[in-house]
């Protein structure tokens, strides 16, 4: 019955106030990294206003670093007593936006930092790893195995490399993070608009901080030794140059090109009808959409 209880105290109110009672231990830790680019036209897309900061440093960077059970999605908000304190981070600051910024603007400051630190931090905090004890430690742990795995260099020396033309397969973008890692990763893709964009590359650590294949984590599946990862789904993606859509994504059928065909032909109040009934589908898809629902 408590675990009953504990799971709808989860859902509802992030956290489980007798936190030894639930299995808050890890097998490993994936560090995920996403293209900044991807990650601003997927919240531009799904946010009515949404916008992003400007991107100085066009490189892979920090998403999060998850303790993570196999076959799991699990542990997460193992404390939350243990509240966000950005004054703690005054250290690791520089680092962080650096090897770990937000591009995506919120009403709410550091939203991203306060969600890691929330639902994954406090997991990875509990002294299960050497030198993670703390908030402050969490993300500098982060940050240093960020600039640790330069993803953005592993594909550049292999020849893959941002493009508003040339579209990548999945066993270039494997064969690039495999040869620089030197374990097994999971590659993840994103459709927006009709076009598909990689988005993020997850490459793992054991408790000790030292890499290992990424087999076995939540949604790997398929044959054993296999590539892992959405990625898998399309025969091909771009890896953008910019937040800006790419054009193939703008052909009749797309929520854009639609919107202006429709304008020729409807008359102002369907057509706001009509944007209106999409917008709110797309918001309510949106929501299961990014970080928040990891």
């Amino acid at each position: 019955m408590f675990a009953v209880i504990c799971l709808v105290a989860s859902f509802l109110l992030g956290g489980c106030s007798a936190n030894e009672r639930r299995d808050n231990s890890f097998d490993l830790m994936i560090l995920t990294q996403h293209w900044p680019y991807t990650t601003c036209l997927d919240w531009e897309e799904g946010r009515q206003h949404g916008s992003c900061r400007k991107i100085d440093r066009a490189a892979w960077t920090v998403h999060g670093l998850w303790p993570t059970q196999l076959h799991k999605i699990a542990p997460n908000f193992c404390n939350n007593s243990w509240p966000f304190d950005v004054s703690s981070l005054v250290s690791v600051r520089p680092d962080m936006d650096t090897y770990w910024p937000d591009v995506e603007l919120r009403d709410v400051p550091n939203s991203l930092w306060e969600h890691e630190w929330t639902k994954h931090g406090t997991c990875a905090s509990q002294g299960l790893v050497p030198g993670i004890s703390s908030e402050s430690e969490y993300f500098a742990a982060g940050c240093r195995l960020g600039k640790e795995s330069p993803v953005t260099g592993w594909l550049a020396a292999a020849g893959v490399v941002p493009s508003d033309s040339k579209r990548y397969t999945m066993s270039a973008v494997w064969d690039a993070v495999v040869a620089g890692a030197g374990t097994r990763p999971h590659i993840d893709c994103q459709k927006i608009q009709g076009e598909v964009y990689i988005k993020e590359i997850k490459v793992c650590y054991d408790k000790s901080l030292t890499r290992v294949d990424c087999d076995g984590i939540k949604g790997t599946g398929g044959e054993e030794k296999a590539m892992m990862g959405t990625c898998l789904r399309w025969s091909e993606f771009l890896y953008p140059t910019s937040a800006v859509p790419h054009p193939s994504s703008l052909k009749v059928g797309s929520s854009a090109s639609l919107g202006v065909l429709m304008s020729s032909l409807l008359s102002v109040a369907t057509v706001a009808l009509v944007a209106t009934g999409a917008l709110l589908y797309r918001r309510r898809t949106r929501s299961q959409r990014g970080y928040e629902s990891l």
